[in-house]
């Protein structure tokens, strides 16, 4: 994979503005101590990420490569070094890594948010109490990837360790979303890769004095990529069209960019024209988003537009 030169003043100032993330995270939750056949790892690792590298500090093993820390802190902590997705700095190149370690278990009462917007897994909460370990995947020097490629990193390496140590759930830290790890599987293989990486969010707007029922819905996931998130804010619609609506133009954005322009509109019928605005969202994480409105009757109002370019 090509990479692209790294300005650490400009990430700074668009996880700041924009909700950039410069580490991308998931936990991976067990009810029972989970166990690493390392060897398997390894194997899984090459099979969905490509080739690692080797190094003085990597532990050599069936031809493979990992580096362990030799710390006492950092112990189970396991680095991999992808030579398939390079990244360019101002120094030179270095490859994009991930890492694996155990982490502290948090209670089911931590994910209440995520809890309640798992419209698609409604024993997420109840899994979740019975889960006493917890492992942490991260990316790191992986920001500089284009977004497809980097999730596609994280995706093989995610697979890499659902294959060698199955979980009981996911939490994807950025889209704030707790999926079944089977369903996450299953989904990825048929193509759906924003499965876990974007959230699909309801919100009920209460006590705005309106006699009519007042509606937020948004994707939150994908500005951690690079990518504006989509809200939009109605009357009277249908939730589940617009819940469809936010997810196609979702995957529309995933795949080809910030092409949309303020002002411009969008539609899936002859009849949609839904007029587009870059502004931040009015649910947090706050973040940049791309603004939908569906017109009178159904718009219930905007934000203060985001600035652009």
């Amino acid at each position: 994979m090509e990479g692209k030169t790294l300005d650490t003043k400009e990430l700074l100032q668009e996880e700041q503005d924009f909700g950039f993330a410069r580490v991308y995270s998931v936990e991976l939750k067990y009810r029972e101590q989970p166990k690493l056949d390392r060897d398997l790892l390894y194997a899984n690792m090459e099979r969905y990420t490509g080739k690692l590298d080797q190094s003085e500090r990597q532990k050599k093993t069936a031809g493979l490569a990992v580096w362990e820390a030799n710390e006492e802190a950092d112990k189970d902590l396991l680095h991999f070094f992808h030579l398939n997705y390079m990244v360019q700095y101002a120094e030179g190149e270095m490859p994009a890594q991930t890492s694996l370690v155990e982490i502290e278990n948090r209670s089911a009462a931590d994910y209440g948010t995520a809890i309640q917007q798992a419209w698609h897994w409604h024993e997420a909460g109840q899994t979740l109490a019975e889960c006493a370990h917890s492992l942490l995947l991260v990316d790191m020097m992986a920001s500089g990837l284009e977004p497809k490629t980097r999730l596609e990193l994280f995706t093989g390496a995610l697979r890499a360790v659902l294959e060698t140590a199955p979980c009981d759930a996911i939490y994807f830290r950025a889209s704030d979303k707790l999926v079944e790890p089977e369903a996450y599987l299953a989904a990825i293989e048929e193509g759906a890769r924003l499965y876990g990486a974007m959230n699909v969010r309801f919100y009920n707007v209460e006590g705005t004095g309106s006699e009519r029922r007042e509606s937020l819905m948004d994707t939150v996931g994908l500005a951690s990529l690079g990518i504006p998130d989509v809200q939009c804010h109605f009357y009277g619609l249908n939730p589940d069209d617009v819940a469809g609506t936010l997810t196609n133009i979702g995957y529309y954005l995933f795949e080809q960019g910030d092409i949309i322009g303020d002002g411009e509109t969008i539609g899936f019928t002859e009849d949609m024209r839904w007029r587009c605005e870059h502004q931040y969202a009015l649910a947090a994480p706050r973040r940049v988003v791309i603004d939908l409105d569906p017109g009178e009757p159904y718009y219930a109002g905007r934000q203060g537009a985001a600035p652009t370019e």
